[in-house]
């Protein structure tokens, strides 16, 4: 389908493309009545254009900032008066989108248990990780071989749940848990909650006469500086280059 959007909605958002082709995709899913219910990296794959699972996260959580799209039982809803405006107005986003471009959704079928990939697969699956984060941000299948070599089993249905949020963590979370979990400092009976539970690092901000790559961020309402670095590991948003 092409990649339709409200044209108010887009330019009063201040959307990009990969925003809006995102609020399209959980749109089109809305209107079918279930939702978007695949992880970041099915919804990048989704794109009609190239972008990493991380981009698509950064994109869901400012939609849900903005209040485009909201969150129901680990499905991403566009919110009821949004997808009514939109059947009214609706203009093509023509920016980085080819005329015929798709959107290809999940599968009805749950995502297949992979815990038990043959090395081949899982050495692919690490590759296509490392393309997808240049800061080397440890893959979903890291953390599932470090808990199951401290003793963790993984049903199929924990493993979805845990997969979803696990990509709603950002980069330094998915750090210092896998250390965590490799050193034996953390532990959970089941995947989904260790994810869960464990506390959100927190960045490190700087007066701003450190010098370096420093850039300004907007972090819990506020305005603060730090690396450009810091901004990239703990999917801050960008305001300016200081």
């Amino acid at each position: 389908m092409k990649l339709l959007l409200d044209d108010k909605q887009h330019r009063g958002y201040n959307l990009n493309a990969n925003e809006a082709c995102i609020f399209a995709a959980v749109l089109k899913c809305t209107r079918a009545g279930r939702g978007w219910y695949g992880n970041y990296r099915e919804l990048a794959a989704a794109m009609p254009f190239v972008i990493s699972h991380e981009t698509a996260r950064r994109a869901v959580q400012k939609l849900l900032n903005l209040g485009l799209i909201e969150r129901r039982e680990e499905k991403l809803f566009a919110v009821t008066q949004i997808v009514t405006d939109d059947a009214q107005n609706v203009t093509e986003l023509a920016q980085n989108v080819t005329s015929d471009a798709q959107i290809v959704l999940p599968p009805n079928n749950p995502p297949i248990n992979n815990y038990n990939m043959n090395e081949k697969e899982k050495e692919q699956q690490r590759a296509l990780c490392a393309r997808d984060c240049e800061s080397q941000t440890p893959s979903f299948i890291d953390l599932k071989e470090a808990y199951m070599d401290k003793g963790g089993t993984i049903p199929s249905f924990v493993e979805e749940i845990a997969e979803n949020r696990w990509w709603s963590c950002n980069p330094a979370k998915k750090i210092k848990l896998l250390e965590a979990v490799k050193t034996g400092a953390h532990f959970k009976a089941r995947l989904d909650w260790l994810i869960s539970d464990f506390p959100d690092p927190q960045p490190t901000f700087l007066r701003g006469d450190e010098g370096g790559d420093i850039v300004q961020v907007k972090y819990n309402g506020q305005f603060k500086l730090c690396t450009r670095a810091t901004m990239e590991l703990f999917g801050l948003e960008w305001v300016r280059d200081w």
